[in-house]
């Protein structure tokens, strides 16, 4: 059986998040050059479960995001990869969060956006 991604119970994985801000840009790369076209951004959002800072991608054709720092925030359709590297007798195994978008806890865009996603 192959694993593609592992989709996370929330409140369990993360608790409370919080917006703590946009980390990076992701750019596509045509031959070897960078375009102006955005693949991704990197948020940081601060968990109570995990007891530290989260990286969450969202794809790059979601609107930017400009929440007030630390104002409490939902996932809409988590999941996570990891991908494991290894080097003579070690590994080490690296956790990517990604999610369809990032929304104000209790707000009705995470239903909206959940349901969309379904009718697809």
């Amino acid at each position: 059986m192959k694993f593609n991604f592992i989709v996370p119970n929330e409140e369990m994985t993360f608790g409370k998040l919080r917006f703590m801000g946009l980390n990076r840009e992701r750019y596509t790369y045509v031959d070897g050059k960078r375009t102006d076209t955005i693949e991704s951004r990197v948020y940081n959002i601060a968990s109570s479960v995990q007891k530290g800072q989260v990286e969450v991608t969202l794809p790059g054709h979601i609107e930017p995001k400009d929440f007030t720092d630390f104002v409490e925030v939902d996932l809409v359709e988590p999941k996570i990869t990891a991908m494991a590297m290894s080097s003579g007798n070690f590994a080490s195994v690296t956790w990517k969060v990604e999610a369809a978008d990032i929304v104000l806890k209790g707000s009705s865009s995470k239903a909206a956006v959940t349901a969309n996603n379904e009718k697809k």
